[in-house]
């Protein structure tokens, strides 16, 4: 008997491999969910809380920006050149369907999985949680996803000097005395007038960064994010601090007569928190806040500081962005007014 072997036309085995369904795999998410996604992540829809993490992580992975993201050209010089072309999600599923990502990147709080899950999946799109709540969880979560989307090396790079930069700040905190700590108002609405209680996680860069929430809610029917405050409330916090989320709301503060009364502004010490390219505090959450724990420490206790925060923000640029900061970019990013 005389055996041919076969061999197949290039273009048949090339239809071949495009057609043949992709390898997929299973994986337990940070919040205990068996999630199938591909052998070989290609594109993500990584939403508000999650899209810094992609962004330091993997950029060239995201297939949008997520609703409600404006997009910022101030924050844009220091974010990846592909942002610039990425289009702008409206929340749309059916546009989100034809971008074809393999996965949607979300979070692990109840209200994320009871609100938003169930809209990705009536478009077969995987949902991934992941933790971004609290400074502490950042690292576990870059070493999750660097495992998922096989970039190890780079995310142990990331979680590594977030873990550096968070003991270093604690050590600072820790030599500052209990009764010597500052209290801080987080002014967080354009009017000011809208904080978080102490017992928010959106407030948990006070306390990293050395000071001591100024707003405390005593009652537990009380929500622990998005408090209105009166100024009969604010004057009776009598904040030694005040940060603001948006630094129009430092200068309307310090030009307004009914915060005049208040220890802060009459010290002179109402600062913006840096937002470039996220928030260093909120609004989104990020891994951000740990260097914006670094700055509230700076501008709390500038006398006991370790190092310089110029120094510390180059280094941080330069790891989670692969930029290069010269003095021009250091005083747009930190002298916010």
């Amino acid at each position: 008997m005389t055996l041919r072997r076969f061999t197949m036309p290039p273009m048949l085995l090339f239809l071949c491999l495009v057609l043949a369904p992709a390898q997929a795999r299973e994986v337990t998410d940070m919040a205990g969910r068996t999630v199938t996604v591909p052998e070989h992540v290609h594109g993500i829809y990584a939403m508000s809380h999650s899209l810094a993490i992609v962004t330091a992580l993997a950029p060239d992975l995201l297939v949008g920006l997520p609703f409600p993201f404006k997009r910022n050209p101030e924050a844009e010089r220091y974010l990846p050149a592909r942002y610039a072309s990425l289009p702008q999600l409206d929340g749309n599923l059916e546009q989100l369907k034809a971008l074809a990502p393999d996965f949607a990147l979300g979070w692990t709080t109840p209200a994320f999985v009871r609100d938003r899950v169930g809209q990705f999946d009536r478009i077969a799109l995987p949902t991934v949680l992941v933790d971004v709540d609290r400074q502490e969880q950042y690292p576990a979560t870059f070493r999750f996803l660097g495992r998922l989307l096989k970039r190890e090396e780079r995310a142990e790079a990331l979680a590594s000097h977030l873990e550096r930069l968070m003991t270093e700040t604690a050590a600072m905190v820790a030599a500052i005395p209990q009764e010597r700590r500052l209290r801080v108002y987080y002014a967080e609405s354009v009017d000011g007038l809208t904080s978080q209680c102490d017992s928010s996680d959106r407030s948990d860069v006070i306390l990293r960064g050395g000071g001591i929430n100024a707003l405390h809610c005593s009652n537990p029917l009380t929500p622990a994010d998005n408090m209105p405050v009166d100024q009969e409330t604010l004057l009776a916090a009598d904040p030694d601090v005040i940060v603001t989320r948006f630094a129009q709301t430092a200068r309307a503060i310090v030009a307004d007569p009914r915060w005049a009364q208040v220890r802060a502004v009459r010290t002179g010490r109402v600062y913006a928190v840096p937002a470039l390219p996220f928030n260093w505090f909120d609004r989104p959450p990020s891994f951000m806040r740990a260097l914006g724990a670094r700055w509230l420490f700076e501008q709390l206790y500038p006398d006991h500081a370790t190092g310089t925060l110029a120094e510390e923000t180059r280094r941080f640029y330069q790891q989670f962005f692969n930029l290069r900061l010269d003095e021009e970019d250091l005083g747009r990013i930190l002298a916010r007014p």
